[in-house]
């Protein structure tokens, strides 16, 4: 494929206070070979201006700013259409890389042709821009009633995960893709055209179901603890089992996010889920879905007021699901 190495899809919206450290991790890359695309998502906040000032002298750079605020789905999704790139990294606002990160993670590309995304050593970024040593995120772990966790959440750095190994997929601050997967997992857009990320989910939980997608495929993502980068990961905390831990980590998200969270969860297991996987797991995942829909009776009803709009995206969703599950069974029979 013609072009750089590596294409860098970074989409801003009001990221003024962590792109000064995003920008700058990417300029200390030990590969250079890069072309990054910037899409701005209608900021407010100066981010455009902070773009171009920085980005005044990159041959590489390429600033796209949108009119509205096109979801993190749909705006990663032009950049992956666009890319010339044998592999393309979806690079969050609030993320700084360690110098090494490219070259770790396309080293292993290229070493393992049956891997579709590389998951890297991620630590958190505090507010103030320190680089702290507890861990954001080693990768994304599916549990048997269907809750997706950040691998190694909370934990100190050193404590767990120093092994490269295989996840179940690539957590969404800073994944490095095969561009060839990525297309081979697209789905048909609704209203026409294809996408790669969902574009009904706008945004979260978005990189889980492609991990997912992916996987349903045939493809593999693969841990890299050499590739480091740091997260600002707003309000989590450790992804404890327990149902107090589970309510004292709800209690610190945004309600908006827990709302388009829990109806883009329902999307992606209609997309996703096979028969006998879910008939086989179904105690854990009824159990959790009854305990769920408790507690937001009680201490969020208002949780429910995405269910219209979850209504409307099912067939949308069934869609794609029927397009997937085509393309699974062909490759099975081959």
């Amino acid at each position: 494929m013609a072009g750089p190495r590596v294409t860098v899809s970074l989409v801003t919206y009001n990221g003024v206070r962590w792109l000064d450290g995003c920008l700058a991790s990417l300029r200390a890359q030990t590969l250079d070979d890069y072309e990054l695309i910037v899409r701005d998502n209608a900021s407010t906040d100066g981010t455009v201006e902070l773009l171009r000032s920085r980005l005044a002298d990159d041959t590489r750079a390429r600033i796209v700013e949108s009119p509205r605020n096109l979801g993190y789905a749909a705006a990663h999704n032009l950049a992956v259409h666009a890319a010339r790139s044998e592999f393309v990294l979806l690079l969050n606002q609030d993320v700084e890389l360690d110098g090494g990160f490219l070259a770790a993670a396309l080293e292993t590309l290229d070493e393992r042709p049956a891997v579709a995304a590389i998951q890297g050593r991620i630590r958190r970024l505090e507010p103030g821009g320190t680089r702290a040593d507890v861990l954001d995120t080693t990768g994304l772990e599916m549990r048997r009633d269907r809750r997706f966790v950040s691998r190694s959440q909370g934990r100190l750095d050193g404590t767990v995960h120093d092994q490269a190994g295989s996840v179940f997929g690539a957590d969404g601050p800073a994944p490095v893709y095969r561009t060839a997967a990525l297309r081979d997992a697209r789905l048909p857009r609704t209203g026409g055209g294809w996408e790669v990320l969902d574009e009904d989910f706008f945004m979260y939980k978005e990189d889980v179901d492609l991990a997912w997608r992916l996987r349903r495929l045939g493809w593999d993502a693969w841990y890299e603890p050499r590739a480091v980068a740091w997260h600002g990961r707003g309000a989590a905390g450790p992804p404890g089992d327990g149902l107090l831990a589970i309510a004292r980590s709800n209690r610190l998200i945004p309600r908006w996010i827990k709302q388009v969270s829990w109806r883009n969860q329902r999307l992606m297991q209609l997309k996703n889920e096979s028969l006998s996987d879910y008939l086989r797991d179904l105690p854990w995942i009824a159990r959790r879905e009854v305990l769920s829909l408790g507690f937001i009776l009680v201490a969020d009803p208002r949780r429910l007021s995405v269910v219209p709009g979850l209504i409307r995206l099912l067939p949308s969703a069934a869609r794609k699901r029927r397009y997937l599950w085509r393309r699974i069974r062909a490759r099975r029979a081959t």
